[in-house]
């Protein structure tokens, strides 16, 4: 419970603000920051709002799983961001796909789900034109390597 708090105290509510700010001043085009351009700022907030987290977790004594899931986050989110030179990286896509394997040894269940769901995601992210085919398979490639990473590392 401890993990879920800090995560989204310090990760997931601040970056909704963040980009809820940043829309409504016009600096993104639209919350989902879909503009390969603007996401630099958005990736660089983003990897601050993770090393607080993973900083955060490490500080309350959290188990080295959730260290290692976090820090591999990361990893994906660094990969994400270079990418994000030449091409736009599903964010959705991959986070799902990457949560899933996080999963796998807590609750297949919910690892399960979220995989028959991320095909979904990916079709969502493809019919409001906010990715290309070729993002899309970023990120699914994103989600299975870091996801896999996870799996040999816990």
């Amino acid at each position: 419970m401890l993990s879920l708090l800090i995560i989204l105290t310090l990760g997931i509510l601040p970056l909704i603000f963040w980009n809820l700010i940043r829309t409504k001043k016009g600096l993104y085009s639209n919350f989902d920051v879909s503009i390969r351009s603007q996401r630099k700022s958005m990736y660089l907030f983003i990897l601050i709002l993770a090393l607080l987290v993973l900083l955060a977790l490490w500080t309350n004594g959290q188990p080295d799983a959730v260290l290692i899931g976090s820090a591999i986050l990361i990893q994906l989110l660094c990969f994400a961001f270079v990418i994000n030179y030449k091409s736009k990286v599903s964010l959705h896509v991959a986070i799902t796909i990457f949560t899933a394997f996080g999963f796998w040894e807590i609750n297949p269940w919910i690892a399960i789900g979220l995989w028959i769901s991320s095909p979904f995601i990916a079709w969502s992210r493809w019919q409001l034109k906010r990715h290309q085919p070729e993002e899309l398979i970023w990120g699914l490639l994103l989600g299975l390597v870091c996801g896999i990473e996870i799996l040999a590392f816990i």
